[in-house]
């Protein structure tokens, strides 16, 4: 029987850690079952880009066995597939690739462990969502426009933006900062090398409105 993707959620593998999390390009809570493939999540959620995305939502019907898709997007250029290791095999694993070859895909295997490259990047990327999430009702496209304009007025670090961005704003600062860098209309150049702080550079992004 050929390979196909059917709605279903296969829920969390025996064994497996558990991730919860709310996703801003979804607005809804979003489950993960490795670290990786969460890691992964937070780098597509700063993707502005990045649209149509799903969260162990599909499964790939290969072999007669169900390979859980941990996660599902779409750029201009294509659609992307990422699986986690854990559910695939060698000959599952060719499968899929025909099938993705075949539907015009992109797929990505993800480890069992993390990349101890990617820890900052994905540390930094997680606290700033944490930021956004704890305040998201209040990041309406009118208070971040509001907000982009008191942070072209302000020094180019994070210190500086939030001073400015206090003179209209007060615990929500941070979040408006964070969520105009995850559209794209802010960006931080040091954000996969260096953890942020203070004196982290921000510069402005050439993405409006998702």
């Amino acid at each position: 029987m050929a390979a196909f993707i059917a709605e279903e959620s296969k829920g969390r593998p025996a064994g497996a850690p558990e991730f919860l999390a709310y996703s801003p390009k979804t607005a809804c809570p979003v489950r993960l079952y490795c670290r990786p493939s969460f890691w992964r999540w937070a780098t597509i959620e700063f993707d502005p880009y990045a649209t149509g995305v799903s969260v162990n939502q599909l499964v790939l019907n290969v072999q007669a066995r169900k390979s859980s898709v941990a996660l599902r997007y779409e750029t201009a250029d294509s659609t992307y597939l990422i699986f986690s290791k854990r559910e695939v095999n060698t000959d599952v694993e060719t499968e899929i690739l025909e099938y993705a070859e075949k539907n015009g895909f992109q797929c990505q295997f993800l480890d069992f462990r993390c990349k101890q490259e990617e820890v900052v990047h994905a540390e930094n990327l997680l606290c700033m969502l944490s930021y956004i999430n704890k305040f998201r009702d209040s990041l309406s496209n009118k208070n971040l426009d509001c907000a982009l304009r008191l942070v072209d007025r302000s020094q180019n670090t994070i210190q500086g933006a939030i001073a400015g961005l206090n003179e209209r704003f007060t615990e929500n600062s941070g979040a408006l900062l964070f969520e105009l860098v995850r559209r794209g209309r802010l960006v931080i150049p040091d954000i996969k090398g260096k953890r942020l702080s203070g004196t982290t550079h921000i510069k402005p992004g050439g993405v409006g409105y998702e």
